[in-house]
């Protein structure tokens, strides 16, 4: 609404007001409103100048809580512990639900591996199965959320993308920060940190039925697009970890070390850096530096200890909080985001890491 007369409160423009300013009747301006019935061309064009210019918003939560009608999203998104990225994902879905509920939107949640690709097709078919209005879905194994994406737009159903960006799909917006300049940052503070001969270690976790996540793809691809403009005459040398097999890891990477000597950097590209740090650590490996992504809350400490020289992060409370949000609006109002919502890629080393949140303010 455009602000009172007297500067300070702002205005409550009822139908009755904008009637008595266009020169209808209250009859002819809830037709309008509401698009219902005819209306001349004269009073049309009039009531819509009159709400143009007091900015008029109809309170379309109370006119869908009135209407009875409920909306139902779904949330895919990997499990998650305590502690792990998703959970803070976790948190911004949370906190939009609560919201959502004055829309008469309710949220529910699908969970899968993000580890394992059958895990994910498993729950595609359940999807299948399910009647919802909406849908956030993060884009971990982009080869099957396409076909998915195809079968929600052939059913006219809208969704909305976090993690990483598709855009070759008809999403109604994503939510996130750009994978390949990510990658593209991770590689700016590794490589001024080393000699441009040195070789660096990326670590990848096992997955099972691909390669990995879409946004660690992209991550790399724009980890290596930077390398490659800056000189770099090193060797990248990739090894597969395991999440929860220590003693396979100090192995493989053991074996790495021992036979490439002019290894001086590492990095992975989700938010399993830890695992990495945790064997410098224990190895006593000063002479390595390590990036990273995600402030989980082991990252956060390695970082805090010296041992992660720089992590790269992604909100993604904010991510959960908004995608949901969006798709509220459009279900409720009408109201279509922009396509592409770019969240800041945040920088952390150990002398800013104590002033960080990602919590939604």
């Amino acid at each position: 609404m455009k602000p009172a007369g007297d500067g300070g409160a702002v205005a409550t423009v009822r139908i009755v007001d904008i009637a008595r300013m266009a020169g209808v009747s209250t009859a002819t301006v809830d037709r309008v409103i509401h698009n219902r019935g005819k209306v001349s061309a004269g009073n049309l064009a009039r009531i819509r100048e009159v709400l143009e210019r007091v900015d008029y918003r109809p309170n379309l939560i109370a006119r869908s809580l009135a209407s009875g009608r409920r909306y139902a999203v779904a949330v895919v998104m990997p499990r998650f512990a305590e502690g792990d990225y998703w959970a803070d994902f976790e948190a911004g879905i949370a906190r939009a639900e609560a919201e959502a509920r004055r829309y008469n939107v309710e949220v529910h949640r699908f969970y899968f591996d993000q580890y394992d690709r059958t895990s994910f097709d498993a729950l595609l078919e359940r999807l299948r199965a399910e009647s919802f209005d909406g849908v956030l879905l993060a884009t971990l194994f982009a080869e099957r959320v396409i076909p998915f994406a195809g079968e929600l737009d052939r059913r006219e159903i809208p969704y909305v993308f976090v993690d990483s960006d598709l855009p070759e799909c008809h999403r109604l917006a994503y939510y996130g920060t750009s994978s390949f300049d990510a990658g593209v940052v991770a590689a700016r503070l590794l490589f001024e940190r080393l000699d441009p001969g040195a070789d660096i270690v990326v670590g990848r976790i096992l997955h099972h039925g691909d390669g990995g996540s879409n946004q660690c793809r992209e991550r790399e691809r724009g980890f290596r697009d930077y390398l490659a403009r800056h000189d770099f005459r090193g060797t990248l040398h990739h090894v597969s970890l395991r999440l929860d097999d220590g003693a396979h890891n100090a192995r493989m990477l053991d074996e790495l070390f021992d036979c490439h000597r002019s290894i001086a950097g590492a990095v992975t590209f989700n938010s399993t850096c830890h695992i990495l740090g945790g064997y410098l650590a224990a190895r006593q490996r000063t002479d390595v530096r390590l990036v990273g992504y995600d402030v989980i809350a082991r990252n956060r400490r390695m970082l805090e200890e010296g041992v992660v020289t720089a992590l790269v992060a992604q909100r993604p409370e904010m991510q959960g909080y908004c995608g949901v949000m969006a798709l509220c609006g459009w279900l409720v109002e009408g109201r279509r985001p922009a396509a592409v919502n770019n969240l800041p890629i945040d920088i952390l080393l150990r002398e800013n890491i104590s002033y960080y949140t990602n919590n939604i303010n």
